[in-house]
């Protein structure tokens, strides 16, 4: 009987060309055909081969249809083009400076005001290839003591660029550059090319409070990392006519490259006659980053469009500000009936920028005016916090067999110290990490062979700012429980400082109950001057500290914060709210140990060095 069936689920090339194989076989027509002579079984190759094509073929643009699943770029950025998202583009370094013009004893007259023009240039060396920033619009400063001073001037790193088109029908107008700054790109355009009359269009990532008269763009990222800008059709925006010309002024730039440079020489032309240029870094260059990458796209498109352009719910501010401020590193948010203490109305957004540890007053001021405010609920008050640093002071005594290796105790301890720096980079340094004591000990163990057990305990750093001179209050939530046994074991415990009225250093625990005291040192002798300054909650990690005068701290510190060293109740330790937890270098202390047991030692493990595994 004939075989009329083929199978088709197979993929692989020699199972297809089995199967068709199989099914002509079973053809009373071409039964006695040798299916392995060369003419047949080049023929079936070729059909095996067209089957398999295809097959793969379909797999791969099945699997581009999805966001999910795409590998390719321009993929990725169409899929996330139907949920409205708009790829972010590179971004140049900004570096925040004062620039001070000084006249000399020949100058005569001068002007009241000076100008500093657009695109005056500033060079500087970093990492010896020299890269120049530049203003992007007119400064004017005012004659005060014979010199002129321009603060907080913002300059950005990149190359500028112009580039115009001629409105014809069927015109795309493309950035014809990779690498450019978006937020830098200036759109003008001229009635024609005997006019002097020119509309600045501005950018418009929604259609919302559009009409026929809404000088806008909206701008996308089309293949090849490029952008594409789009005019309005004269019901959503202004449209543009033939004949019309369009200008495109932007920054094209080295992007990460220039950042952490600070040292800038004014190069542009003389602003003055008989007058010198100095310039003062008041922040140095950041923010300079890749345009958005693949997974970043594929995280935050489905997210920005569940936002729907508007600030409800605490994963709606994360997405507003993951999509519309670049700089940011990690971010948490949460309502304020979450926050410590309760504070109802208010959402709390915690900002860990790229290339600093906490964002300037003219940042968040920026953040709130220029993203949050169109898109936030008129009953909810945005409100922007600094993160907090809690350390982790990680011990550890690590035991090898050095009958199992060549490798010295320090070549040991060199493994270990990389092995725990690289749990911080992996694990940590972000919001909404957590530090497993389990998973480090595990990663110390296989730092090497020779490594047979680890002892490994824990501290928490922690500080408060302090207020000189007044009496003030203090808190600190750490969220993760304090060691607690009902007897004072300075589960917490201060750094030193000095109070009104002495010259002796003052210091702050706990005294296992649930009070801070305050105490002295005469010798050794501690000496408590102050029984309830404080309280502590155990439970939560709320350390509360009433009416406290600092008049200065303790001299050999070098910071101007007041430390505190806390045991956790627990050794695995959460970041909550506002806070980011990390391992310093500084607060790593490794000490190897010859396991004398595993090297067979015949002492029945009398010489075994014990280490404790308390903290």
């Amino acid at each position: 009987m004939a075989n009329q069936k083929i199978q088709v689920a197979e993929l692989d090339f020699d199972q297809i060309k089995a199967n068709l194989k199989e099914f002509l076989k079973g053809q009373n027509t071409i039964q006695d055909y040798d299916f392995e002579g060369s003419t047949m079984s080049i023929l079936l190759d070729v059909l095996a081969y067209n089957t398999h094509y295809n097959a793969l073929y379909t797999n791969l643009a099945i699997n581009e249809s999805f966001l999910d699943s795409a590998v390719k770029r321009s993929s990725v950025v169409s899929l996330s083009k139907q949920l409205g998202y708009i790829t972010k583009s590179a971004l140049c370094s900004t570096a925040i400076v004062d620039i001070t013009v000084n006249l000399s004893s020949q100058a005569v007259s001068p002007p009241i005001t000076v100008t500093l023009p657009k695109y005056s240039p500033f060079t500087v060396n970093l990492n010896n290839v020299q890269y120049t920033f530049y203003t992007l619009q007119e400064y004017t400063a005012v004659l005060n003591n014979n010199r002129y001073v321009f603060n907080n001037i913002e300059i950005k790193e990149g190359s500028p660029l112009t580039f115009k088109y001629t409105v014809t029908q069927g015109q795309r107008y493309i950035v014809p550059n990779k690498d450019v700054d978006l937020s830098t790109l200036k759109v003008s355009v001229q009635a024609s090319s005997m006019s002097s009359k020119y509309v600045i269009f501005k950018r418009s990532d929604t259609i919302l409070n559009l009409d026929k008269d809404s000088a806008i763009y909206f701008v996308n990222e089309i293949d090849n990392e490029l952008f594409e800008i789009t005019f309005g059709d004269g019901v959503l925006g202004k449209a543009i006519e033939a004949g019309n010309i369009v200008h495109l002024e932007y920054l094209v730039t080295n992007k990460g490259s220039a950042n952490n440079a600070r040292s800038f020489q004014y190069q542009g032309s003389n602003l003055i006659a008989n007058s010198t240029v100095s310039v003062v870094t008041m922040k140095s260059s950041t923010g300079g980053s890749e345009i958005e990458d693949i997974e970043s796209i594929r995280y935050n498109a489905p997210r920005a469009y569940s936002t729907q352009n508007r600030g409800v719910t605490a994963e709606d501010y994360k997405s507003i500000i993951l999509n519309n401020y670049p700089n940011v590193s990690s971010i948490n948010v949460w309502g304020g009936e979450n926050n410590k203490p309760v504070v109802y109305g208010k959402v709390f957004l915690c900002i860990k920028p790229k290339e600093s540890l906490v964002l300037t007053i003219e940042e968040k001021n920026a953040i709130k005016r220029d993203i949050l405010k169109a898109k936030n609920v008129i009953s909810i008050t945005p409100e922007i916090v600094d993160p907090k640093y809690t350390t982790i002071q990680v011990n550890s005594s690590v035991y090898f067999n050095s009958k199992s290796t060549n490798k010295t105790s320090d070549d040991i301890k060199a493994q270990v110290l990389t092995t725990i720096k690289d749990y911080n980079t992996n694990n940590l340094q972000k919001f909404d990490s957590i530090f497993r004591i389990s998973n480090l000990m595990s990663l110390i163990d296989k730092s090497d062979q020779s490594i047979v057990s680890n002892i490994t305990t824990i501290k928490l750093h922690t500080s408060v700012v302090p207020v000189y001179g007044i009496y003030g209050n203090y808190q600190i939530y750490l969220g993760n429980p304090i060691y607690y046994s009902g007897v004072a074991e300075e589960s917490i415990k201060s750094g030193g400082f000095y109070t009104a009225n002495s010259d002796q250093l003052h210091y702050l625990e706990d005294d296992g109950i649930g009070n801070v005291v305050m105490y002295t040192y005469s010798g050794k002798q501690k000496t408590v001057v102050n029984k309830n300054i404080g309280t502590v909650d155990y439970s939560t990690g709320l350390i509360l500290i009433k009416n406290l005068f600092i008049d200065s701290l303790d001299p050999n510190t070098n910071i101007d914060e007041l430390k505190f060293i806390i045991k956790p109740q627990s050794y695995d330790v959460a970041s909550v709210l506002d806070q980011i937890i990390s391992i310093p270098e500084e607060l790593i202390n490794i000490n190897v140990l010859v396991d004398t047991i595993s090297m067979g030692n015949t002492g029945g493990g009398t010489n075994y060095i014990f280490s404790s595994s308390r903290s």
